[in-house]
């Protein structure tokens, strides 16, 4: 794994459609459901009119109160960027990342290590209200060569 190119970016309003729950880390992790859902987004991206791209994000919101464990509940989006908000088909979500300045780092390597990356972010970020990743082949994510890229909004 290694974590590289870091920088500041500028980034216009991304409109997202997908799927959201409510879990805590160890529930996401003992459950496997973010790969779960992804892999559902993936067969169902027909559903969707005017899909952008191949990839999909994960947008993880945190507790406002900025205190976070392993154990509490947070806000976890598995989402396709498209062209504009539509009707939804009836299990999904509408999501916007709003425009503007963002940290932008890239985690090299299978996506079952990117907590490698998550801690060295955690110690030169600190806290975050949202982390953003984006997966650009999520049949690819367990190769050496796996790039995820990975956004924090500049607050």
């Amino acid at each position: 794994m290694q974590t590289r190119q870091v920088e500041r970016v500028d980034r216009g309003e991304i409109r997202l459609i997908g799927f959201e729950i409510i879990q805590s880390l160890n529930q996401v992790l003992e459950s496997k459901i973010v790969g779960t859902l992804r892999e559902n987004l993936v067969q169902r991206r027909d559903e969707l009119e005017g899909v952008l791209n191949a990839g999909v994000y994960l947008v993880q919101i945190y507790p406002e109160d900025g205190y976070w464990t392993h154990d509490r509940p947070y806000r976890h989006i598995i989402a396709l960027e498209v062209a504009e908000h539509q009707t939804l088909p009836a299990d999904m979500i509408a999501h916007t990342l709003p425009g503007g300045q963002y940290v932008k780092t890239i985690h090299l390597g299978p996506e079952s290590r990117i907590s490698e990356t998550y801690e060295y972010i955690n110690e030169h970020l600190g806290h975050r209200p949202v982390d953003i990743e984006y997966w650009h082949d999520v049949h690819a994510l367990e190769r050496e060569d796996t790039v995820i890229e990975m956004y924090f909004p500049v607050v």
